[in-house]
């Protein structure tokens, strides 16, 4: 892994959710001049960033990093990560089954739904995992993240 080289302002959250994303109708790119993450849509207006166009970022990577789509094991590998991190046997074993069963990812969910507590703690979870994967891919980028300004 690279040594951060430079610190730039980032919107960690927004990053995250760009590396989460799972779709490849959703292009997203990282600006390495201003830190700012772009979606790229048959939507996307110029007039909405600064001007700056679908084509001048597809066509200058050397400022415009594309963020890798995520991959939809991910989630899964995250709960099966979380249930093992719980230590109440019984909750685990009850979302285990659910990711074993199909459509794991929704099963687990009704499962946490039915205990708000603990369906706040994967969120939390999950967040910081998501969080620390975006730090690891602009450590690879050569970025620091600083705050951005409010």
């Amino acid at each position: 892994m690279t040594q951060p080289t430079r610190a730039l302002p980032v919107d960690l959250e927004e990053l995250s959710i760009a590396l989460e994303a799972e779709t490849a109708d959703l292009r997203w790119y990282f600006d390495q001049d201003t830190g700012d993450v772009l979606l790229v849509t048959p939507e996307f207006e110029p007039a909405e960033h600064d001007g700056l166009t679908v084509t001048e970022i597809e066509n200058e990577p050397s400022r415009f990093v594309r963020v890798p789509p995520g991959h939809p094991q991910r989630v899964i590998d995250d709960m099966r990560a979380f249930v093992t991190s719980l230590g109440d046997r019984t909750l685990q074993e009850s979302l285990e089954l659910a990711l074993s069963a199909s459509r794991p990812e929704r099963r687990f969910k009704t499962a946490l739904s039915w205990l708000p507590e603990r369906q706040q703690q994967w969120h939390a979870w999950h967040r910081e995992h998501c969080r620390q994967r975006a730090l690891a891919w602009l450590a690879r980028q050569g970025i620091e993240p600083t705050a951005r300004a409010a």
